[in-house]
């Protein structure tokens, strides 16, 4: 995709499935949070969807190997796309409302931003700059009803902004790394990697599993399987198909459903404030997805 080309379509279907399956997403930590600690359900999540993510390439016939050379990119991406985000993300929650929080973990597009023109060498246009631009706009909107609430639980807003930062991270490696043909296995071994310090957190602070309700782990089957496993194998799908800073600005639409979705299940509050970023993501995701008309050459 250049400067002037439009989106393939299947990138196009792609960023709407993962903004309804992780915009959705957010409100349904606050269901399994309720009986499950962050380190429980967390555990329980990432056994889940890794197993079904290696099962699943195991029948498509896929690579499951990874070359040796691979093994430290392949670290460090899940440490900041899947263990600090999964962590972090779920503490955002326990201290904020879902929508709250999930703006705060969405401002990696901010991130995103200046490390993929530092460490991908993908330059600014001015489309993308006001693209950019409106993006912070939209996120910044969104933040300001709940500065309160973020000055009442900082380490909800420290949580928040680290699992943004660390998915902004983990996204520049897996778009610089040449993966030698991983397909889902790449999701499934970053998944993977991020149980060991989970099971850890698990066993010191936890020490004992819970007996949670049919619902929640109903809930927690459900998160593991679809936003988990699917969701991030779609952003990791994306990110292939699509420059790093379209990507990452194709993600500010998520937390408009997830505050969206919040109004609706916990009744949590909407303004102008929320209507306007809306208007801002649409402009934003308008500016990145949708290439410039090309200039009529002059007619002698």
């Amino acid at each position: 995709m250049t400067d002037r080309s439009a989106p393939p379509p299947r990138a196009l279907a792609l960023l709407v499935l993962l903004t309804l399956l992780w915009g959705t997403n957010w409100p349904l930590f606050k269901v399994a949070l309720a009986e499950l600690s962050v380190w429980s359900f967390r555990t329980l999540v990432v056994i889940i969807a890794s197993a079904a993510l290696f099962a699943v390439a195991k029948l498509r016939g896929e690579q499951l190997a990874v070359p040796r050379r691979l093994w430290w990119p392949m670290l460090a991406a899940s440490l900041g796309n899947i263990t600090i985000w999964n962590v972090a993300t779920a503490l955002a929650v326990i201290y904020l409302p879902s929508g709250q929080a999930s703006i705060l973990a969405y401002t990696m597009p901010l991130w995103l931003a200046p490390l993929s023109a530092i460490f991908l060498g993908q330059r600014f246009t001015v489309r993308m700059l006001l693209a950019v631009i409106l993006g912070v706009a939209a996120v910044t909107l969104l933040m300001i009803p709940n500065f309160g609430a973020y000055a009442n639980a900082p380490l909800g807003l420290v949580a928040g902004l680290s699992a943004g930062l660390a998915w902004a991270v983990g996204t520049v490696i897996n778009k610089r790394t040449d993966w030698a043909g991983l397909g889902l296995a790449l999701t499934a071994w970053q998944m993977l990697l991020c149980l060991p310090p989970m099971v850890l957190g698990f066993l010191l602070l936890d020490g004992a599993w819970p007996e949670p309700s049919l619902l929640v782990i109903t809930v927690s089957v459900y998160i593991a399987l679809v936003p988990m496993a699917i969701g991030t194998s779609t952003w990791f799908a994306l990110v292939r198909l699509l420059p790093a800073q379209v990507a990452g600005l194709s993600s500010v639409a998520i937390p408009v459903v997830a505050v969206i979705a919040g109004v609706l299940i916990f009744k949590e509050p909407m303004g102008p404030m929320q209507i306007a970023a809306l208007a801002c993501t649409v402009a934003a995701l308008w500016l990145a997805l949708v290439p410039p008309r090309a200039t009529a050459p002059d007619r002698a």
